[in-house]
């Protein structure tokens, strides 16, 4: 199962599926999870052809994730996009471990793909967006 298109709005949600909603208003969804990974605590995250969800121990959805074959944009950032872009469009971002942060929007986060050729050097400014993460603000 993937996710091709929709809306992407900061801590709310990715198209139909929408930050806060119960682990039972998905049943249908879930059913289609290619992985259930139990997490500490008692959340759990599915992992789908295309995107995961994280949903914390009350069984509320806290995050949404989207790779490959996602095809919207969050104002034209999208997946492929590079944090240039982003520095372009938004005049900057920030780093937190490994995820890429919007200044003063809240909600959004990415995540850049990895270079597999040792031989090339790796610079977040072009290295393209491989995952874009809405989560619970």
């Amino acid at each position: 199962m993937k996710i091709v298109r929709g809306i992407i709005k900061p801590g709310k949600q990715i198209g139909d599926l929408e930050i806060g909603k119960s682990c039972k208003e998905h049943t249908d969804l879930l059913i289609h999870a290619l992985e259930i990974e139990k997490r500490e605590g008692g959340s759990k995250k599915y992992t789908f052809e295309n995107f995961k969800l994280w949903f914390n121990p009350d069984g509320e959805l806290d995050q949404i994730g989207v790779t490959n074959g996602f095809l919207d944009c969050y104002k034209n950032i999208g997946i492929g996009s590079t944090m240039g872009d982003v520095k372009r469009l938004f005049g900057g971002y920030r780093c937190e471990y490994d995820d890429y942060l919007l200044p003063d929007i809240d909600g959004i986060c990415f995540a850049l793909k990895d270079i597999d050729d040792s031989d090339e050097e790796w610079d977040e400014l072009t290295a393209p967006i491989e995952w874009i993460f809405v989560y619970k603000i």
